[in-house]
């Protein structure tokens, strides 16, 4: 007789299409999620802690999240243009040019370059 007074309440008489549709919408991060490798994840969390709105939003979240992290592309650097061998190089005291490493004599003035230089 209990259940016979309870069906005319609205609470408790529940239509099989809302009764269709709420299932749906328990188990819509778990379809959205039907094609993911950790589907099984997403929907053992989706049955046990769905009926929490927050264990339902977060398996939502996770089924719409990526898979991958996303790389960000960095552009490439240029390569630096080759920088020359060092030479030990050194400068006439006559006239401070440049002058190689190992020279006896100044290529520019043509002065004798000292002996601790060579």
């Amino acid at each position: 007789m209990l259940i016979s007074s309870l069906r005319f309440l609205p609470f408790f008489h529940f239509h099989p299409v809302f009764m269709l549709v709420s299932l749906l919408l328990y188990f819509l991060p778990a379809f959205l999620a039907r094609k993911r490798s950790d589907f099984t994840a997403i929907f053992v969390l989706n049955l046990l802690a769905g009926w929490t709105v927050i264990g339902w939003i977060v398996a939502l979240v996770w089924a719409l999240s990526s898979g991958q992290q996303r790389q960000v592309a960095v552009p490439a650097q240029p390569a630096a243009p080759p920088q020359p061998a060092f030479k030990a190089s050194f400068f006439c005291s006559a006239c401070g040019k440049s002058c190689e490493a190992g020279a006896r004599f100044c290529s520019s003035c043509g002065a004798a370059l000292p002996a601790a230089s060579r």
